[in-house]
């Protein structure tokens, strides 16, 4: 039984490759508004069905980019995080984004994007998915009584903290994504440490 689960899921990842790969092959040949989910199909030798059983919309399969999930297992991290509040939220919002810009997809959606900005607009619209998904949980957590800040810190600390977590994730994603290189962790902890700097100096 879990070897047939795993020849399953296997299957599942190779029909995702191909029907992304078709799609990126065909948006970087003509541009993504010629690459048709027909073609794409056609090109990655499934339905129209199965293409939409895999990507919800085109531009998910052109960059290589899912829904964004809150995994159970990610809140369950989340809640048994003994870091700051800060660090807490920021690798949230790192885990959930990372559901929807996968990194081995990365490199290409580099080059279709820079070849392409149009497709920005995506971006930011799963990026509101993972805001939300993000804000859910933390809600969550804060109204369990899991969330710890400091005294006489105002009535929006709550949302400034959510902000801030946000703007440190996406700062990171930027550079990330501008850099080329291959992994996203360094950039997490290097651009919480900036901003508390920028926080301090500025104070």
């Amino acid at each position: 039984m879990q070897e047939n689960l795993t020849q399953r899921k296997r299957n599942q990842r190779d029909t995702w490759n191909a029907i992304h790969q078709a799609a990126f092959a065909l948006a970087s040949a003509n541009g993504p508004g010629a690459a048709t989910v027909d073609e794409i199909s056609a090109r990655a030798g499934v339905s129209r069905r199965t293409f939409f059983n895999y990507f919800p919309v085109k531009e998910d399969a052109v960059l290589g980019t899912r829904s964004a999930e809150l995994d159970p297992a990610v809140v369950e991290r989340f809640h048994a995080s003994t870091e700051d509040e800060l660090t807490r939220v920021v690798h949230l919002f790192v885990s959930v984004v990372r559901t929807c810009l996968p990194e081995e997809t990365a490199a290409q959606r580099r080059a279709i994007i820079a070849e392409h900005p149009q497709l920005r607009a995506r971006l930011a619209e799963l990026l509101a998915q993972v805001e939300r998904l993000v804000y859910s949980a933390v809600h969550s957590e804060a109204d369990q009584g899991g969330m710890h800040l400091p005294e006489g810190a105002g009535a929006h600390a709550f949302e400034a903290l959510l902000a801030l977590a946000g703007g440190i994730t996406k700062f990171a994603f930027s550079r990330y994504h501008e850099s080329g290189a291959e992994s996203l962790d360094p950039f997490i902890s290097e651009t919480i440490a900036l901003f508390r700097k920028v926080v301090e100096t500025t104070r």
